[in-house]
């Protein structure tokens, strides 16, 4: 009997940790969902940064290297009234609708 009621308590105690848990691992997988949508826009972005930089570099429209790199740094990125490039990438997608809740792609 004394091994029925641990049992019992263990399996409450269980019960009553699961959400916690559950809510961890939710923003550990957000977390992991958008470090793949980044590395996947960063694939995207930089050669088009290289290029641009070297365009700039060829032309002279800064006076340095350094300096058209500094300029292209945040390419791609949100900047002012610019959109940021590449959130259609599927793993961005798969990201930005598992953060909205409209699914779930490990189950």
């Amino acid at each position: 009997m004394k091994n029925i009621q641990v049992l019992l308590f263990i399996v409450m105690i269980s019960i009553l940790i699961s959400p916690a848990q559950a809510k961890e691992s939710r923003e550990e997988k957000l977390a992991r969902l958008d470090a793949a949508c980044e590395v996947e826009r960063q694939k995207k972005i930089a050669p088009m940064r290289e290029k641009y930089t070297a365009e700039c570099v060829s032309n002279k429209e800064l006076p340095s290297l350094e300096e058209c790199e500094r300029f292209y740094a945040d390419y791609g990125e949100r900047m002012g009234g610019r959109a940021p490039l590449f959130y259609d990438l599927p793993a961005c997608v798969t990201a930005f609708e598992f953060q909205q809740g409209t699914s779930d792609p490990d189950s």
